[in-house]
């Protein structure tokens, strides 16, 4: 055995290690991990932006809503699209990134058999 495969046993001799691989989370869990890791601050920044363009387009759709002359209802028409774009953007953005650890998460499954069925 070469290192590599030394230090993926020992990690899986930890307490749990290998449970927490072969159980499927659930999208809560889901959620939570894309907050943990190397683009944890990129997401909160990410869901921050999503909050503010969410409230920006409440606000927007009230005015337009309200606004008696037709140019004014197109302005603010306009920035009810530009913020409901937005939103969607993002989603689809965070919807990737979730997506991401998934691959990751099936990737850590197939060495953790590999190394397994090398061990036998």
């Amino acid at each position: 055995m070469n290192n590599i495969d030394q230090k993926i046993q020992a990690a899986l001799r930890r307490e749990g290690a290998g449970e927490n691989i072969i159980k499927e989370p659930n999208l809560a869990e889901e959620v939570i991990t894309a907050f943990r890791g190397r683009n944890r601050f990129t997401n909160m920044m990410a869901l921050f932006w999503s909050i503010v363009s969410l409230a920006l387009f409440v606000w927007s759709a009230w005015r337009f809503y309200v606004a008696e002359v037709v140019r004014e209802q197109m302005l603010w028409g306009g920035l009810c699209l530009y913020f409901l774009i937005f939103i969607a953007f993002m989603k689809v953005w965070f919807w990737l990134e979730m997506h991401s650890n998934r691959v990751l998460r099936e990737l850590k499954r197939i060495e953790l058999l590999l190394v397994t069925r090398r061990s036998e």
